[in-house]
């Protein structure tokens, strides 16, 4: 999911680190004396930029390890294309692709992709091995990002008279009706691509419940939209939508915008990753902010709904196979690394741990009591679904605000899937 969220990049002071080759490496990998340098290269970088994970982040992520390898020069590169992928599309098809890329994994790219080593600093980094493609690691993250929760005002809450947070969607709405009741906004969201990211955080973990590789039987036409749970969720929405429980100018709202008025307190609760923690902590709120886990349709515990942060993948056309390699294992496995990218984020790892903010902490708890993990993201692994997905749900719905039905949203959903089902 794309994130251009404001706040100030919390970054952590990066120390000392241990290298260590490339060395003899499997997986698709040659020898470093056969694919280039550990010592001797220039990497171009591209990667996702925020307000939090900016150039400079990455920048100073990257700088003790050209310490460490004077020889090494690491070029950090913003998407010039509306995101990551469309700019790397553009970079394959003109020939002058980057040497690693950041983002969430597409089979559709995987061809493109050097496959990661079955080393241990691979298999441990958060969700590769759940992300596998072909029975292949293709792309290791430094944790584990949060994508299944509410962040709510409990300023707001109090005064609507709520004094729990909710556990069911039926309650979710009735909150959300004492909310506007009290003159707030009840769920914040926005247009560009909030929207139907919003649904697929209220989906996932309501439809990877019981089938986790729901993606993969959606791909065999052994399961549908309309006979899941993503039917009752825009159900759900829909209703939220007609009773006026999402601003009323939501299409004309950017995500920045959304982020604003949920921070100036206006807003009841505001369904978001939890990359939204680190701009909640940097800001003045004149409330006192929670989060709680999405609901569910029964009330039960839902499975935490998460995804690799800040994911590395190496490009097979790549001249410094052996320098991409070292670059990644520290990314992903040096401690003071990995420690900085999960505190520009918020994110999780177990082993790893930073000083966290109270509302830090409350995601943290969200993730030690879950009992089950499923990926959230519509594009990991083999358990994904096809290019395009995300925008194509977004597109839908966002119709809503415009008269659409959720009965023909989940139909044209269900239409569009098949015709691009792998």
């Amino acid at each position: 999911m794309r994130r251009t969220h404001r706040g100030v990049p919390a970054v952590a002071t990066l120390l000392s680190i241990v290298l260590v080759g490339a060395g003899a490496c499997g997986g698709g990998f040659q020898q470093s004396g056969e694919s280039g340098s550990t010592t001797s290269a220039k990497l171009r970088v591209l990667v996702n930029i925020s307000p939090v994970l900016t150039k400079q982040f990455y920048a100073n992520l990257v700088a003790p390890y050209e310490k460490a390898h004077p020889g090494v020069t690491v070029t950090i590169e913003a998407p010039t294309a509306a995101d990551v992928s469309a700019t790397l599309q553009q970079e394959l098809a003109a020939g002058s692709a980057p040497d690693l890329v950041t983002g969430s994994l597409s089979t559709a790219i995987v061809p493109q992709l050097s496959e990661l080593p079955d080393d241990s600093w691979v298999t441990d980094a958060p969700y590769a091995v759940q992300s596998k493609v072909g029975g292949k690691i293709w792309q290791a993250g430094s944790g584990t990002q949060v994508q299944s929760v509410v962040f709510y005002n409990k300023t707001a809450f109090g005064k609507a008279g709520i004094s729990a947070p909710p556990r069911t969607f039926d309650e979710f709405t009735a909150d959300l009706v004492k909310l506007k009741a009290a003159g707030y906004v009840p769920t914040q969201t926005a247009g560009d691509w909030v929207t139907g990211a919003q649904v697929q955080m209220m989906a996932n973990p309501n439809v990877l419940n019981t089938k986790p590789d729901w993606f993969a039987q959606r791909d065999k036409k052994s399961v549908t939209f309309a006979d899941s749970n993503w039917t009752k969720v825009l159900d759900v929405y829909q209703g939220w939508v007609t009773q006026g429980l999402t601003p009323a100018n939501a299409m004309g709202l950017k995500y920045q915008d959304s982020i604003d008025q949920f921070v100036a307190g206006k807003s009841g609760t505001y369904i978001m990753g939890s990359w939204l923690v680190p701009t909640l902590d940097s800001a003045k709120l004149p409330f006192d902010a929670d989060v709680f886990p999405m609901p569910t349709f029964d009330g039960s515990p839902a499975p935490l709904a998460g995804g690799p942060s800040i994911p590395w993948s190496i490009l097979k056309s790549s001249k410094n196979q052996a320098a991409a390699l070292d670059l990644v294992k520290y990314l992903v496995s040096d401690k003071t690394a990995v420690t900085a990218e999960l505190a520009a984020e918020g994110n999780f790892r177990t082993g790893f741990d930073y000083q966290a903010s109270a509302l830090n902490k409350e995601i943290g708890k969200i993730v030690a009591d879950a009992k089950t993990t499923v990926v959230a993201s519509a594009g990991q692994g083999d358990n994904s679904a096809p290019t395009g997905f995300g925008d194509e749900v977004n597109k839908l719905v966002q119709g809503l605000y415009v008269g659409e039905t959720s009965p023909k949203v989940i139909s044209a959903l269900d239409d569009w899937y098949t015709a691009n089902a792998k």
